[in-house]
């Protein structure tokens, strides 16, 4: 019968797969894709796996705060590409359009109505109307204007000008 690794740590990093740039989780990941851990008795219970690697390297996550992946990638556990943040600023470094966006442009959807895109931001868990315009392309661009103007942590945007 093969001996069970009781130590987390030492549990922990055969799950891991290193590339050129993301550390990637290979174990268990919940619906989101994110990896998830059981760190070894009933007590400990299971946790985020990217949350276990960057309290091995920094310590305890600050309270109130979320890890942002910079990388965007929810299997990732690479500490360097985490980051503490709060709710607002996490909800704001979004890779793109949810999965169930009509258009597949974040903050872009077509108002049936009036046959014009509807261009909105949400911002401090409420919903700012930008606008509605004749094209996608008009709409996208000023759906990404706004969040230039109100986001801070909005790696995507910035990058794209």
């Amino acid at each position: 019968m093969p001996k069970l690794i009781s130590d987390p740590t030492t549990r922990f990093w055969p799950k891991v797969k290193k590339t050129e740039t993301c550390w990637n989780w290979t174990a268990a990941k919940d619906r989101h894709g994110y990896g998830r851990f059981g760190r070894g008795s009933r007590e400990d219970g299971a946790m985020f796996a990217h949350r276990y690697a960057w309290e091995l390297e920094n310590g305890p996550i600050p309270d109130g705060m979320d890890l942002d992946h910079v990388c965007h990638q929810h299997e990732c556990v690479r500490p360097s590409h985490l980051r503490p943040v709060d709710r607002k600023r996490n909800m704001e470094n979004l890779a793109g359009a949810y999965a169930t966006s009509g258009t597949g442009v974040r903050g872009v959807s077509w108002d049936k109505r009036r046959g014009l895109y509807r261009a909105t931001v949400t911002h401090n868990y409420k919903q700012v109307m930008v606008g509605r315009f004749e094209t996608i392309e008009a709409a996208a661009a000023a759906v990404q204007a706004k969040r230039l103007e109100l986001f801070t942590h909005n790696n995507l945007d910035r990058k794209a000008i």
